[in-house]
């Protein structure tokens, strides 16, 4: 892992070695990782990496190379090589500007307790209590990493950006021996938010719970959407449509809808670096500082994401939401959707007849212009009968519009889950449609 001060010191060097306006990027990355199968740790590994991104610039011209050799002679090559490869460049169609501003962006706050409780022998103990919970008709595959990540940026005009990145995740799958599943998972920078045993728990109820599946028809049915299953659809959402890009493009859902109603009232959307529960990245991947934005408010449309290029084309500034792929554009990386005034008990109850889904998988874009996804239930689907959960069931595909879906949202949990940099409630919406089934 790098410092501030050694990442610093290899942005430096580069730069004195650079003829043309340069940015340069660093990662450098830890990962501790215990993996289990049929109820067995079966690997333990540790990687670790660091990598420097050089990109050069003259006039509309870009060149762009990466190394892991970080020696003076690694890196003064690199530099060599991306200058000479600027001669076979042919021009982009903007010529990129310079970042000159804020100065400095630094985020090197983390918890110190994740690598003393989740060192590798403290991840095997945990491991093990959650697979003595175990019946012997269960097993568990699943995997727990401890991952240290620090990005780091500079460039000739002085600005430096470095961010340290510590976090844990931790997933379970709990099979019956019939092959019916349960799923838990957890991820956080904060060691007290990570609970091993209970995410144990949540899977093995889940596969106890779905014993015994029934097969139902295809058709239309009231959802209730775990955390987990809300941000597999947001996730999607997000790609096909968040971005500024997609709406320049005019392949998004939302090309040509700001200032407009597309979903319910009750669905307000923002992306937060400074929520607590998202990763604190305070700066994207062009350098530039990320801005928080307003995206859905009550049902309309707001801001979309825009890197450099995507700004310059709409002549605004950008919101610092580059990805490092200028295809993509700006993609918003914290999102939060805001909760509601219902437990998951009561939305529950409240329903006569439906469906409870734990998570998605196996999902597709069918049509990115009306936002219509499509993909599996997976590790826990289940029947509603007035107000209680009466059985497993068969998994189901789903085929819907998520502007018809979020229009039918009749229920939202005050409890938010972080997901994998997404901060989400559960949500109860009518009128959802499944068009095919498994046996």
């Amino acid at each position: 892992m790098l410092s501030r001060r050694e990442a610093n010191e290899v942005i430096d060097r580069v730069l004195s070695y650079c003829k043309y306006y340069t940015m340069v990027s660093i990662s450098s990355e830890e990962h501790s990782l215990t993996r289990f199968a049929n109820s067995e740790i079966h690997q333990n590994v540790f990687n670790a990496d660091n990598s420097v991104t050089i990109k050069v610039y003259n006039g509309k011209k870009e060149s762009k190379v990466i190394t892991n050799l970080l020696t003076e002679e690694g890196l003064r090559q690199a530099v060599e090589d991306a200058e000479e490869n600027l001669k076979f460049m042919p021009d982009g169609d903007i010529q990129v500007p310079e970042v000159i501003s804020p100065e400095e962006i630094l985020s090197e706050e983390y918890d110190e307790k994740l690598e003393k409780v989740f060192n590798t022998i403290n991840r095997a103990r945990l491991i093990k209590e959650g697979i003595d919970l175990l019946d012997r008709d269960y097993t568990a595959a699943g995997a727990l990493s401890l991952n240290k990540e620090v990005i780091a940026m500079g460039n000739s005009q002085g600005i430096r950006r470095y961010a340290r990145l510590d976090n844990v995740d931790f997933s379970i799958v709990v099979t019956h021996m019939s092959g019916v599943s349960g799923y838990g998972e957890s991820n956080s920078d904060k060691a007290n938010d990570i609970n091993v045993i209970n995410e144990f728990e949540v899977a093995y109820n889940k596969a106890r719970m779905g014993i015994n599946p029934v097969s139902i028809e295809p058709g239309s049915y009231t959802v209730i959407l775990e955390p987990l299953a809300v941000a597999d659809l947001l996730g999607y959402m997000n790609y096909v449509g968040f971005s500024a890009r997609s709406a320049q493009m005019g392949t998004g859902y939302l090309t040509g809808k700001i200032g407009q109603k597309v979903f319910g009232e009750n669905i307000t959307v923002i992306d937060d670096v400074n929520n607590e529960n998202t990763m604190p990245l305070y700066f994207d991947f062009e350098g530039y500082e990320r801005k928080t934005l307003n995206i859905i408010e009550n049902g309309i449309v707001k801001e979309l994401a825009y890197d450099i290029k995507s700004a310059i084309k709409d002549g605004v500034e950008t919101t610092g939401h580059s990805v490092g792929q200028a295809g993509m554009g700006g993609l918003p990386l914290n999102l939060v959707m805001e909760g509601g005034n219902q437990t998951m008990e009561e939305l529950i109850k409240s329903t006569p007849s439906g469906i409870l889904i734990t998570r998605f998988h196996y999902m597709n874009i069918v049509d990115p212009r009306q936002a219509i996804l499509t993909a599996l239930t997976r590790d826990g689907l289940f029947m509603i009968e007035d107000g209680k959960i009466k059985s497993g069931v068969k998994n189901m595909r789903f085929t819907e519009s998520m502007l018809m879906a979020f229009n039918k949202v009749v229920g939202i949990t005050k409890e938010r889950k972080k997901t994998s940099g997404y901060y989400v409630p559960a949500v109860k919406i009518e009128d959802f449609h499944f068009t095919g089934k498994t046996e």
